[in-house]
């Protein structure tokens, strides 16, 4: 038995260390990159960021704590000044998957949050799909409660509104700049928990 287990061992580490080997362009993308550091070359230039979210599943609604679980997924889009490369001189590579933790992201956060643990909107569960001009794109699943301010004194025939509110808690709008390209986030619900209410619309608004 004794054995047994220490092939397995050897194995697991030999096949961990065959996987994390990088490719002669991945080495050369990566030898001086820092993922701490905005991806520009010069500090002024302001990181364009496009977020997208999709709000797939509202689980909870909770009338006396005026919170909302949702579920979703967030994907976001930016240009990193310091992975782009031309194709012809290596390979024809147009594209690569790169771990995400390796790269610079901008620190999302949910500025609404009802819980505490639930605030910062990972993208670490994917790879991130860099391309050849330094586009990144990245993208992640989320579950958190948002705080809202229901007021039923309409009821039945009221109207409520629970934003989700989302910035970059690191960097000022100057050298972070959120947006949502299309002008509103993406709603496929799959379960309405409010019986005989309904998700009327929804709609992006960008707050300075």
């Amino acid at each position: 038995m004794r054995r047994l287990c220490s092939a397995i061992i050897i194995i697991a580490v030999f096949s961990t260390f065959i996987n994390g080997a990088k490719s002669p362009l991945e080495q050369k993308l990566f030898k001086n990159y820092d993922p701490k550091h905005r991806p520009v070359k010069q500090d002024s230039t302001t990181t364009q960021v496009a977020v997208y979210l999709s709000i797939g599943h509202i689980e909870k609604v909770d009338e006396y704590e005026q919170t909302m679980l949702v579920h979703g997924y967030l994907w976001a889009t930016w240009t990193d000044e310091y992975l782009n490369w031309t194709p012809a001189e290596n390979n024809n590579v147009t594209m690569l998957q790169i771990d995400s933790w390796q790269i610079w992201q901008p620190a999302l956060a949910l500025y609404n949050s009802a819980r505490g643990n639930s605030w910062h909107l990972y993208m670490h569960g994917l790879p991130s799909t860099v391309f050849s001009s330094g586009k990144v794109w990245a993208s992640g699943s989320f579950s958190f409660f948002v705080t809202c301010q229901f007021d039923f004194s309409e009821w039945p025939y009221d109207t409520q509104s629970c934003p989700i509110v989302i910035a970059d808690w690191v960097y000022d709008l100057s050298r972070v700049n959120l947006s949502d390209p299309s002008g509103k986030p993406a709603v496929r619900l799959s379960y309405d928990p409010l019986g005989d209410a309904n998700a009327k619309k929804h709609e992006y608004q960008k707050k300075f």
